[in-house]
């Protein structure tokens, strides 16, 4: 049970819809109050990784 809250703010980016991510991303922030989340890739997924951090930093916490 305490590594499943260790690692509750990772989202590990892979072939699923861009915009999955960027949700879950903005659940991490809003709902559960994180400071910061981890983002984890491997391989071809480490630019869609970057690409999600990117909008989420610029389109959705502009203030922070």
């Amino acid at each position: 049970m305490s590594e499943k809250r260790e690692n509750d703010n990772v989202v590990f980016i892979g072939n699923k819809p861009f915009m999955n991510y960027i949700t879950s991303l903005i659940v991490q922030f809003t709902n559960k109050n994180h400071d910061e989340v981890i983002v984890k890739a491997r391989g071809k997924w480490t630019s869609r990784a970057i690409d999600v951090v990117e909008r989420v930093r610029k389109r959705f916490l502009k203030d922070e």
